[in-house]
């Protein structure tokens, strides 16, 4: 698993999301593995922070703007003095750093597309990127559908187009059940969220005399679709069984006394929070979206349901509530998929040797 290239990531920030803690993650494994790498952050430091566990090579921007020259001037300083051979951008820091491509052109630029809205995708998308796509050198996918279109509309060859799973990285604790059943979503509170279905399933079981608490975890800046959601609580009377965390940090402990993963997307990428709910032992039930139907093997690891369905997602919800047996047998082969095949050694893997690639564009 040998490389001589020396790789900066560059992300927006280190908030609570999905593209930030994979940044987090493959930062920490390439460390690790002794692999020169350095995490760029451009805009702000965030609660992820913490999980870094060695700072040495973390650097932060400050950028107040999307033009903000002088953020963009220390980027370019230190591509000069270190000398990267690959800049590994996530989502929108790809905007900067194909500015930096112009400037020093054998830079080997990898755009990491963890779009997760990829349901939805349609052919006249993403302008901008499909425009300046030939400055790009590779893309990592995080799920089929976001690769078949980089594969069809960007200006790059096929071969360097790949799809790699997101992993996580959790330290699990010991599991400290209450007697309440207890429901955890974690989600940044947004449309492609759709929390709605999620409460309005929850309505359906609360008229069915179904006890739960469910937990809403997740970023709060999206604060007109905060309010929607707010105000759905209040509307089907379900202040008393539904409350809203907000960004939590350690989602260890959330995922030690729950009993049930919920994800009610309307579209997904390959959501990080997925992975962390089966790699916690927890039966899941989610919408058929994205790379869902992938990682819970096509509803034999956990509960499979359309997006926008209430009705279908409260009957997968009580039967993963209330039949034992069944949930603890599907979570369990999610926990064995996870670890075989949405692990950091498989992810490492086909990330060296897709950089590898290019290893004869810089030498």
């Amino acid at each position: 698993m040998e490389t001589k290239h020396v790789i900066f990531q560059v992300v927006d920030s280190l908030s609570i999301g999905g593209s930030e803690r994979m940044s987090v993650n493959i930062y920490n494994t390439l460390t690790k593995n002794k692999i020169e790498n350095y995490l760029i952050v451009t805009r702000n430091n965030g609660p992820l922070s913490r999980f870094i566990e060695n700072s040495k090579n973390v650097r932060f921007l400050n950028k107040k703007r999307a033009l903000d020259l002088v953020s963009f001037f220390k980027l370019f300083k230190l591509i000069k003095k270190i000398k990267p051979s690959i800049i590994h951008a996530h989502q929108t820091s790809i905007y900067w750093v194909l500015i930096i491509k112009l400037v020093y052109p054998k830079l080997i630029v990898i755009w990491h597309d963890h779009w997760g809205f990829s349901d939805l995708l349609r052919d006249s998308d993403r302008k901008i990127i499909r425009m300046f796509s030939f400055l790009i050198d590779g893309v990592i996918c995080v799920n089929v559908k976001i690769k078949k279109w980089n594969s069809a509309k960007l200006k790059i060859r096929d071969k360097s187009i790949i799809y790699i799973p997101n992993y996580p990285l959790l330290n699990i604790i010991e599991f400290k059940k209450s007697e309440e059943k207890t429901i955890l979503c974690v989600a940044n509170i947004r449309d492609q969220k759709d929390h709605p279905n999620l409460l309005k399933a929850c309505s359906i079981l609360k008229n069915q005399n179904v006890d739960f608490k469910l937990l809403l975890a997740g970023s709060l800046e999206d604060k007109v679709w905060v309010e929607k959601v707010n105000n759905l609580i209040i509307d089907l009377n379900l202040v008393e069984c539904v409350k809203i965390l907000g960004p939590v940090e350690d989602i260890s402990q959330l995922l030690s006394f729950s009993d049930l993963g919920v994800l009610s997307s309307v579209s997904e990428g390959l959501p990080v929070s997925l992975l962390e709910y089966g790699l916690a032992g927890l039966p899941v039930v989610c919408t058929d979206v994205g790379q869902c139907r992938e990682v819970l093997g096509d509803g034999e690891f956990g509960w499979l349901v359309p997006p926008k369905s209430p009705e279908l997602l409260a009957i997968a919800i009580k039967e993963s509530l209330m039949n034992k047996e069944i949930s603890k047998i599907k979570a369990e082969k999610l926990s064995y998929n996870i670890n075989k095949n949405y692990g950091s050694s498989g992810f490492l893997k086909k990330y060296i040797n897709f950089i590898n690639e290019f290893q004869t564009i810089t030498s």
